[in-house]
């Protein structure tokens, strides 16, 4: 059935892609055997240090003229009618010349990168014919590639009277593995025997093969609906029960044809039937997130938001809901909803959409979930700012009106905000920053943005820590530790402290930039900080507070570190001091 009903949808078209496992593997053992012997053998025919170097522009042009020649005809017409083309376009008589023997490398490389594994054994042998030595990585890949071709089919022959009932995910690798190969014959023998295999033994068949065929058909031809209605029809007819694998693979089919409204109906439906059994999974909420940064985007024209699109801030909150429902409302515990790269996603999200109030209700997560901040975490809010900042700054701004930039270069680290201090220094041309050009944001700018994060005071709780062992203390990160020129030390924790006021101090001054050039007469920027940020917590975090008690009993038992030992993870000086205060009676009474 897959045979018949796939292979006129299944016509593969083109769409760059990143290796495969099999790819993958054959890379690995490639970079393995390269340690050992040299990388490329001398080709016979060809004699590439004797190549003057204007005729090694024209041939290495002519063979750029193939590739992309071969290109449009994949987009044109697809890979089933490409390789007629390709062996005319390589004869002796259109492309002979002291260059052939890359020319071959090249294309095999080409052809392999796209998943064509049948076209670059077949490119192969014909370089083997001609006489040709290829390179030691190109024979190494193709080579594994025939075995592991050759493989599925035998397999196949060998369990043929094994019961493949209980072994759905092992079905699953196979089915994908045949048709990344193009062998649908293959990959619709495997398929039949496991769902007549589940009908002798009276169970349904598992949803793991078809989530397979869906995540194939999304790589080689993400365009293919119809394949993709096929797989559904199949899986109806046998009365398969979707799990989330298959929602995430139709959700991403649908957000790489650009189709927004099924994707977040989609995400609707699961919402609407979830149970212990259907939940969403941190992929699928990185995809959704990753589709919220595109539809929200000011300067965004390609894409339109669906009417039933969720807002980013209801998509967080239904994940730190359903992460307490997979759990059983413990925060700490492990499950596939809530992950780190996954709240990096959101908060990213956040700071496209310059949404600090959610960005900075956001790192509450980290806290929450027990994880802790890294590099990355930092990277986030310090590129969004800066890229930001250079895009306005490339704008003059309208007489009487002022950027968010401006108001952002002209504040200075430990002092409160202050609309009408900040408008003084504007227009008196006193920056706290000064950048090397006009729209030129650098180290200086980063540089900057770190030091608004710093506390205002000096010293915090000095003399409370003194004599008590602990971990050393989290720190900021510097510019080279950001740009990975300096390592962070060895158990170092970063702290959230520095981002959550660096990420208010820039919600001021959106409000500043919104009130600026005296169009405040009865507005008190200060009274509306507060409504703000209580709107952006009972959106997010509406009755998810655990009580205090739970809180600080279960602080030290905080899941796995990213980049630093395992401790407690302050969020806020306050929290800091009343640990000192529970800890060390005398230091409470001093203070």
């Amino acid at each position: 059935m897959l045979q018949s009903n796939f292979r006129r949808a299944l016509i593969l078209r083109f769409a760059p892609q990143r290796l495969t496992s099999f790819s993958s593997f054959c890379s690995t053992s490639c970079s393995l055997s390269q340690s050992q012997t040299s990388p490329h053998r001398k080709t016979r025919g060809s004699k590439p240090t004797h190549i003057q170097e204007p005729a090694r522009r024209v041939f290495r042009s002519r063979v750029n003229g193939l590739l992309r020649s071969i290109d449009s005809r994949i987009l044109a017409r697809g890979p089933d009618y490409i390789e007629a083309f390709i062996n005319d376009k390589i004869s002796a008589a259109k492309l002979n010349n002291v260059y052939r023997s890359t020319m071959f490398n090249r294309l095999i490389r080409f052809l392999l990168e796209r998943d064509l594994f049948k076209l670059a054994i077949s490119v192969y042998k014909r370089m083997l014919q001609e006489q040709f030595l290829p390179s030691r990585d190109i024979s190494l890949k193709v080579t594994a590639m025939t075995e592991i071709v050759d493989d599925m089919a035998d397999a196949f022959v060998t369990i043929r009277d094994v019961d493949l009932s209980a072994s759905g995910g092992v079905v699953s690798v196979m089915v994908a593995a045949c048709m990344r190969a193009g062998q649908m014959t293959t990959a619709e023998s495997w398929l039949k025997k496991y769902e007549s295999d589940c009908m002798e033994q009276g169970v349904a068949p598992d949803a793991a093969p078809y989530a397979g065929i869906l995540e194939t058909l999304q790589e080689i031809q993400p365009e293919n609906s119809e394949a993709v209605q096929a797989t559904l029809y199949r899986m109806r007819s046998e009365g398969v029960t979707p799990d989330i694998s298959i929602f995430n693979a139709l959700i991403r089919s649908s957000l790489a044809r650009r189709e927004y409204t099924e994707a977040f109906g989609l995400y609707h439906a699961i919402m609407t039937n979830r149970s212990a059994s259907l939940l969403p999974s941190d992929l699928t909420f990185k995809k959704l997130f990753r589709a919220s940064k595109i539809l929200g985007h000011k300067r965004s024209r390609k894409h339109k938001r669906p009417d039933n699109a969720v807002p980013p801030r209801q998509l967080f909150r239904d994940m730190v809901q359903c992460h307490l429902l997979r759990t059983g409302n413990t925060p700490l515990a492990h499950s596939n909803i809530v992950s780190v790269s996954c709240l990096h996603l959101a908060l990213q999200t956040f700071m496209v959409l310059e949404d600090y109030p959610a960005a900075l209700m956001m790192l509450r997560a980290f806290d929450y979930f027990g994880f802790q901040p890294n590099l990355q975490t930092y990277l986030i809010v310090i590129t969004s700012l800066a890229l930001r900042m250079k895009h306005e700054l490339g704008h003059v701004p309208g007489a009487g009106l002022y950027r968010f930039a401006d108001f952002v270069m002209h504040m200075k680290p430990g002092e409160p905000p202050d609309i009408d201090v900040l408008e003084w220094r504007i227009q008196h041309g006193e920056p706290t920053v000064k950048l090397s050009g006009p729209a030129c944001v650098g180290p200086e700018t980063v540089t900057h943005l770190l030091t608004l994060g710093e506390s205002n005071s000096s010293s915090r709780s000095a003399i409370a820590h003194a004599g008590r062992k602990r971990l050393p203390t989290s720190t900021i990160p510097t510019v080279d530790m950001l740009l990975g020129v300096t390592p962070v030390p060895p158990f170092q924790e970063l702290s959230l402290a520095p981002l959550a006021r660096l990420l208010r101090k820039m919600m001021f001054v959106n409000l500043f930039r919104k009130a600026a050039g005296g169009k405040r007469e009865v507005w008190d920027w200060k009274v509306a900080v507060g409504p703000i940020l209580l709107g952006a917590k009972e959106e997010m975090w509406r009755d998810f507070d655990p009580p205090l008690a739970s809180r600080s009993a279960a602080k030290r038992k905080q899941r796995g570190h990213i980049g630093a030992k395992k401790g407690s993870l302050p969020s806020s000086a306050s929290r800091v001091r009343k640990m000192v205060k529970q800890s060390n009676p005398s230091v409470n009474h001093e203070s």
